[in-house]
């Protein structure tokens, strides 16, 4: 038998956390703030980073040594999708997509026991531009709203 009072009692469990989101995303941190900008104009990119990063060369990490991330520009003629797909092997969540103003990015991420690597991969003229990050596995909800943030920066020149 179901009465009045069960479906009211129904109704606000069932609304309680109406607006928070799934549960498995309640976790994740709001990305940082994206203070730090990095220029190459040699290659032509630039894209964005939080200002406490240390950056050398090419190479950003993070101040405990959670997260490292490298980009790397290389000549190649294949398109983007054929690249992807020839680098999707093992990956362990579905593909990201990312499109900005000057890029279209495309997101493979390998998570592991102890880290979880990721790349971020666009592709202008000949040249293919990779973000390639890694992170311990327990801090990867803490980085990656921050990771998307500065992937969402990128722009091609």
């Amino acid at each position: 038998m179901f009465t009045v009072w069960d479906w009211r009692e129904w109704k606000i469990a069932e609304t309680k956390d109406y607006g928070h989101g799934w549960a498995e995303n309640r976790e994740v941190a709001p990305a940082q703030k994206l203070e730090g900008v990095y220029t190459n104009k040699l290659l032509k990119f630039r894209l964005k980073y939080p200002s406490d990063w240390k950056v050398e060369g090419m190479t950003f990490s993070e101040p405990g040594g959670g997260v490292k991330m490298v980009v790397t520009v290389e000549e190649d003629a294949r398109d983007l999708p054929t690249i992807a797909d020839k680098m999707a092997e093992g990956v362990t969540q579905a593909r990201g997509y990312i499109n900005t103003d000057s890029a279209s990015l495309v997101i493979l991420t390998w998570g592991g026991p102890r880290e979880t690597k990721q790349v971020a991969i666009a592709k202008k003229g000949d040249r293919v531009y990779k973000i390639e990050v890694t992170c311990e596995s327990g801090a990867w909800k803490s980085w990656s709203a921050t990771l998307e943030q500065i992937y969402r920066s990128v722009v091609l020149l």
